[in-house]
């Protein structure tokens, strides 16, 4: 009976122990199993996360590649562009060459056009200078008019006009206006070529244009006169067309110059004024320029740049002259239209001219 029950009580133990190691077993598993179901959640979250990052990434990629296909179009679309301008620059090259061997040709035809025969340039340009002394200075003026006195008057006596700059008379008289100018020297041909042997009185003048008209004292005819350019020809002068000046720098004889129109435009104290570079000094103010070849009067030399406050040193490309139609316009607002129109002196300007019939010349006395 004993070992019977020893026998039990030995089994409950061993159940027990059965029991308890099953349970141990089970939390351990249990344990075991929450381990592997957390890091399960865990690996998932980073999962998750993973693929949330890549999807942006995705996103972000996607909007770059948008970005980069926008920027490649507008790259091409610049390089079509500059394709398009560098091939039409092309064809204006193509076109400047064309044209600047087409300019060859006609500059070389023009040089031989713009070539002046020495006599006629001498007839036009030389003869028709004026020199101008006084007051320790000397300028230059050009005969514009030898005609007749109109109305019966007698046909032995003409009337000759020069055209000057005003300030070379207001520095040859020393502003003294009213007085003549007893230094004038003749470059025609026949003319008294004596210093001082003529004489010089103002008609008109206009300060602001820098432009004078004077009576020369002598009646007799002067074949050196200078020829007007027409207003149709002078309205087709521009930059770039050939000019000459001539005058008595540094009380020379005429000098001629050749040069160009370089600016129609220029400004002083309202007036406007051309612009020559052909070579000019002292002296040359009062002078005239002519267009080439035809040897024409285009305006009245007026003054010279020059730069420099404290010893002011000339440019002497820098000219610049009255053109003739402003020449023109104040000679008929002064009532002296027929100087440019080349018709006798009508007698309302016989007294201005100093002329009186009444008068008569020492060949008229003597043969009386």
């Amino acid at each position: 009976m004993l070992v019977l029950l020893a026998l039990v009580v030995v089994h409950s133990q061993r159940v027990s122990r059965g029991v308890a190691e099953r349970a141990t077993e089970h939390l351990e598993d249990s344990r075991q199993e929450h381990r592997r179901q957390v890091i399960l959640e865990g690996l998932l979250r980073r999962i998750d996360e993973s693929q949330r990052r890549i999807e942006q990434r995705m996103g972000d990629l996607d909007i770059a590649s948008r970005v980069l296909a926008a920027e490649r179009a507008d790259f091409q679309a610049e390089l079509d562009a500059r394709d398009s301008r560098l091939r039409s620059s092309l064809a204006d090259v193509a076109a400047v060459k064309t044209l600047a061997r087409e300019n060859a040709v006609r500059l070389g035809t023009a040089g031989q056009q713009t070539e002046i025969p020495s006599e006629r340039g001498k007839r036009l340009m030389i003869q028709p200078t004026v020199q101008l002394r006084g007051n320790g200075t000397v300028g230059s003026a050009v005969v514009v008019y030898s005609g007749p006195f109109a109305e019966g008057a007698s046909p032995e006596r003409y009337c000759n006009l020069a055209l000057t700059a005003f300030h070379v008379v207001a520095e040859v008289l020393g502003n003294r206006l009213e007085r003549e100018i007893d230094a004038v020297k003749l470059f025609s041909p026949g003319a008294d070529q004596e210093t001082g042997a003529l004489t010089a009185r103002l008609i008109a003048y206009d300060k602001a244009k820098d432009i004078a008209l004077l009576s020369l004292g002598t009646e007799i005819r002067l074949p050196g006169c200078a020829h007007l350019q027409d207003d149709a020809l002078l309205g087709e002068l521009d930059i770039f067309s050939q000019a000459c000046a001539v005058g008595c720098p540094l009380g020379s004889n005429p000098v001629a110059t050749m040069g160009q129109i370089t600016a129609v435009d220029k400004e002083v104290d309202g007036e406007t004024f051309w612009m020559i570079n052909a070579p000019t000094y002292f002296g040359n103010s009062g002078g005239g320029v002519y267009s080439v070849p035809d040897c024409n009067l285009i305006g009245i030399f007026s003054m010279i740049y020059t730069y420099g406050k404290a010893k002011p040193r000339l440019v002497p490309h820098m000219g610049l002259f009255l053109p003739l139609g402003t020449i023109r316009r104040w000679l008929d607002n002064e009532g002296l239209g027929f100087v440019h129109e080349g018709s006798p002196v009508p007698a309302k300007a016989w007294k201005k001219m100093g002329y009186n019939p009444q008068t008569r010349l020492p060949e008229e006395e003597k043969n009386g």
